[in-house]
């Protein structure tokens, strides 16, 4: 998916490059065409050595120098990500900054997080209507965390009672502040 969206975007870039620059240099679009395909193999080289890594993984091209930033399961993958960035041709130099973190969250568990956050917001706005609009929900891995200010201590109550209550929640950390 990610090979077909970035030949897309070359498509686009050779379309907007036209014959409309006569007499103009045509270096930078060249440049940038060419920073997009470095851009789109080293995606697809991340993907294939560890799709999870490559979602948490910040990466940047210009004239040919390739940043990374973020966090890959391992010091392995990180290993294998520099490698494969420094194999693409147009590649001069690579600056990665990147950490090894096992526990890394997998696109699975981010989906999983985004519904239980999705489910307790929709509880929170059946029981407590638009003053739900004031609450913050962040869910990881069944702990959900709700925050904001709400304008009585009956409606934190409701609050509170409605996202506990939600499926999936297995601990509940309340930071709802009531409005002086």
């Amino acid at each position: 998916m990610k090979q077909l969206f970035a030949l897309l975007a070359l498509a686009l870039l050779v379309g907007c490059s036209g014959t409309s620059n006569a007499g103009r240099s045509t270096a930078a679009p060249q440049a940038l065409l060419s920073d997009a395909f470095i851009y789109a193999q080293i995606e697809a080289k991340f993907a294939s050595i560890d799709s999870d890594s490559a979602l948490h993984v910040a990466l940047s091209v210009n004239d040919g120098v390739v940043k990374m930033s973020g966090k890959t399961r391992s010091a392995s993958t990180i290993a294998r990500f520099i490698s494969a960035a420094k194999s693409v041709s147009g590649v001069k130099t690579v600056d990665a900054r990147l950490q090894a973190d096992a526990r890394l969250q997998s696109a699975g568990q981010l989906a999983k997080d985004f519904a239980l956050a999705s489910a307790v917001k929709g509880n929170i706005a059946a029981q407590a209507g638009i003053n739900a609009l004031a609450v913050d929900v962040v869910a990881n891995r069944g702990t959900v965390v709700v925050s904001g200010t709400v304008h009585s201590a009956p409606l934190k109550s409701t609050v509170v009672a409605a996202a506990k209550s939600t499926n999936g929640v297995q601990r509940l950390i309340d930071e709802i502040r009531v409005a002086q």
